[in-house]
């Protein structure tokens, strides 16, 4: 691995995890969400995850609803075939 980003002859041990930047033990920034070489990347990576949080939620709440719409539409379509098949025994036995 390169040289620490900011001690320049210090080998790196890791990178951060926003920006890629090679980084020595004493500088890195270990967060919850991984290790960043400052508190700016650590607060934009914790911003991307809640924006990727709420568009996970959005898109299930989405899925959910069109199947929602789909399990609808297939019942519709069943309904209409037996209809159809009622009629189709009524006419056969009954109108001639």
């Amino acid at each position: 691995m390169a040289d620490c980003f900011f001690h320049t002859g210090r080998p790196a041990v890791t990178r951060c995890k926003q920006c890629g930047r090679p980084l020595c033990s004493s500088c890195r920034k270990v967060t919850e969400l991984g290790i960043f070489c400052s508190n700016e990347c650590a607060d934009t990576a914790k911003v991307h995850a809640e924006r990727m949080a709420q568009i996970e939620q959005q898109r299930a709440s989405y899925h959910g609803s069109k199947w929602t719409l789909i399990a609808r539409f297939v019942k519709i379509i069943i309904f209409l075939v037996i209809l159809f098949a009622i009629y189709k025994f009524v006419a056969v036995r009954f109108i001639k």
